[in-house]
């Protein structure tokens, strides 16, 4: 086969979709050395293949022009031109126009543009009202990041034939923390994610000065990208009784993200809504305790494995970690008793499991000669 993928996002995001994607690549790179890749870019990106099979093509329009207006103006003649079997759009968007025979599939990663609409930028809510929803209009296959994103893909898309929508979860790091020979886990507990609306930050600070409160003062280490519409979180973080207690790292490299995993008691997780919820399964890939909101896809990803909060209610938050931290140590050798259900479940939700899955439905569709 001769797939096409976009990869105009590894140009300059290394967290969330850019994370996601190479995480993908390199997995694919270990298990596929049959097929041949082509990885469209509209300018140089820092993405360097290893393997022979995998070619980044940098394929700049005459103007330059933002990634999206390249995506569907110069994208659909390149994909014609290379004449693929495939073609992989990662990030939510797919060329909606004329891409010839070539089969199209795409990643939808969640519906926050249809489900919390007010919490993203004005610019990028249009980009996936615009295009995201054409985009599932013409995909000859969609994946899912998780059953829940699946469903919300069914509420509110509901002429969709569901035979077209497969589920392909993320993964963790291929290489597991064992559960001797562990740093010392300090008294922090960790919050990963981009400083945004949905990742419910401020009910977390909420519930650290409830604590504080309590004559309870627990650090926090926050990192992630500085995201979007985040002033009056900001704002929060300076005037917050507990912002002494309170470090933002910023974005870390994957190094220092696997030290704090490593190292800090606890992973906070407060999000209202997320498509898989990638930090749940790193920190569990740690032997990390994980605090986190129910009713949510991360009940999907951690199962029994992970403590559950109400995230609107600061209280709830703050209870959860009291109790937790009444009890850490206990809890994490609780964790680590569960060894061989961490084990399996964390071969579900393995790279290496995901890009197998991704693969195994892209050869699919190729025999049956699905068409757009």
């Amino acid at each position: 086969m001769r797939i096409g993928i976009d990869i105009k996002c590894l140009r300059y995001n290394n967290a969330g979709i850019g994370r996601y994607l190479r995480c993908i690549l390199d997995a694919l790179q270990r298990i596929d050395n049959r097929n041949e890749y082509l990885l469209f870019a509209p300018s140089n990106t820092p993405f360097e293949p290893t393997a022979p099979n995998f070619k980044v093509k940098v394929c700049k329009s005459e103007i330059k022009l933002p990634g999206i207006l390249w995506q569907q103006s110069t994208l659909p003649g390149i994909i014609r031109e290379n004449d693929l079997d495939i073609f992989w759009g990662p990030e939510q968007t797919l060329p909606v126009g004329n891409t010839g025979k070539t089969i199209r599939v795409l990643t939808v990663h969640d519906l926050v543009y249809k489900r919390y609409p007010e919490t993203m930028v004005k610019s990028v809510l249009w980009v996936n009202k615009i295009f995201g929803n054409k985009s599932i209009d013409v995909a000859d296959a969609i994946f899912s990041d998780s059953e829940f994103t699946k469903n919300e893909i069914l509420h509110f898309f509901p002429e969709i034939d569901k035979e077209k929508i497969h589920v392909v979860h993320c993964g963790a790091a291929a290489t597991l923390v064992q559960p001797t020979g562990r740093k010392l886990r300090q008294g922090r507990l960790l919050f990963v994610g981009s400083l945004e609306p949905r990742k419910n930050l401020p009910a977390l600070v909420r519930a650290l000065e409830i604590l504080h409160a309590d004559g309870l003062d627990i650090p926090l280490s926050i990192t992630g990208p500085k995201g979007w519409k985040n002033q009056t979180i900001f704002g929060i973080l300076e005037k917050s009784p507990v912002a002494g207690n309170i470090t933002h790292l910023g974005f870390v490299s994957e190094e220092e993200l696997r030290e704090l995993y490593d190292t800090c008691a606890a992973l906070v997780f407060p999000s209202f809504y997320e498509g898989f919820g990638l930090p749940v399964i790193e920190a569990l890939a740690h032997r990390m305790p994980v605090l986190t909101t129910k009713g949510s896809v991360m009940e999907e990803v951690a199962g029994k494995f992970a403590t559950y909060f109400d995230a609107g209610d600061p209280q709830s938050i703050a209870n959860a970690i009291r109790d937790f931290w009444n009890r850490r140590e206990a809890a994490e050798q609780e964790l680590l008793q569960e060894e061989s259900g961490l084990e399996e479940l964390l071969h579900r939700f393995s790279w290496e499991n995901t890009a197998t899955k991704l693969l195994g439905y892209l050869e699919e569709l190729v025999r049956n000669g699905r068409r757009p």
